[in-house]
């Protein structure tokens, strides 16, 4: 038994000094390593060119006064010179946000250094976006668009939403319906972008310049129409809106009333999904919102969250 215990506190005190040994040791040698030592120059490694659905991923190498090298990529600062383009909201990976070339900057040890990326727009793609609230009856009580003049054509609309966390680009991009199929409701101009967290409401027609909400643009629809204008045509019983790409693919659709029971046409008031932008239930606006309508805001009447809320942790 002494034999034993003395071998087993041998054992476990070895192990312990061996142990503590290491665990020093290794401390020490990560506390040690660049003592007293400078950092002289930054090696950056990153892509020069990405569009808005990438993100750019950088590395950062420090070079010390001794010669030695070492990754300081997870310590190091990093800063564009254009945060509308793209901005660094966690750590080293710079997320895009608009088209255009950047000049970023990784700082570390009292050093820095740029670099360039040029960013492109990425065209807008099947399940890229999504509709979100749909008023096909423009006679509603008020003036959905702000122009100061209700009418039942014109302050129709249909609010999109992104359905991903990357800009997209829906220039040249569709609005169809049901009745009028080979003359699209709206076409969206050249330039035309949505971001992550924002929203886009088209309307059937007015002036909409005095609708000023934070994440939130405003077109009217663009079309062919001679003579009469028929706006977005929506259908007051039932109908199909479909987004198209330039090419031809769908990008999303909405189908509603006789063309799907199961998503209300809205009665004197718009229809929405529950919750917004996620929600796979369609319910009359005034169940679940303030008011009839909420054109550019969720349905209780709050800004959509923007592009910065998405990408912050």
């Amino acid at each position: 038994d002494t034999d034993a215990d003395t071998d087993a506190d041998t054992d476990a005190d070895t192990d312990s000094d061996t142990d503590a040994d290491t665990d020093a040791d290794t401390d020490t040698d990560t506390a040690t390593i660049h003592t007293g030592l400078s950092v002289v120059a930054l090696t950056i490694t990153a892509a020069t060119e990405i569009d808005t659905k990438q993100t750019l991923e950088v590395a950062v190498e420090a070079e010390w006064s001794d010669g030695s090298f070492s990754d300081v990529t997870s310590q190091a600062a990093y800063s564009s010179d254009d945060a509308d383009v793209l901005d660094f909201f966690v750590g080293s990976t710079g997320q895009p946000i608009d088209a255009g070339a950047v000049v970023f900057t990784a700082s570390y040890g009292g050093i820095s250094e740029n670099a360039s990326v040029d960013v492109s727009l990425a065209s807008a793609a099947s399940g890229d976006i999504w509709i979100n609230e749909v008023l096909v009856d423009g006679s509603v009580d008020g003036d959905p668009n702000g122009d100061g003049t209700a009418d039942a054509t014109d302050d129709e609309f249909i609010e999109l939403v992104n359905a991903i966390d990357a800009t997209v680009d829906l220039s040249q991009v569709t609005i169809t319906e049901n009745d009028l199929v080979g003359s699209p409701r709206h076409t969206f101009p050249a330039g035309t972008i949505l971001r992550a967290g924002e929203t886009l409401v088209v309307f059937g027609g007015g002036d909409t310049s005095t609708l000023l909400v934070p994440s939130a643009q405003f077109q009217t629809a663009q079309n062919n129409d001679a003579g009469i204008a028929f706006g977005l045509n929506l259908d007051d019983d039932g109908d199909t809106i479909q987004l198209w790409t330039p090419s031809g693919a769908l990008i999303t659709e909405l189908a509603y009333g006789t063309d799907d029971p199961t998503v209300p046409a809205g009665t004197d008031q718009s229809v929405v999904r529950s919750p917004d932008e996620t929600g796979t239930t369609w319910v009359e606006h005034s169940t679940v919102g303030t008011g009839d309508f909420s054109p550019g805001t969720l349905a209780d009447g709050s800004p959509f969250e923007g592009y910065a809320a998405r990408y912050t942790p």
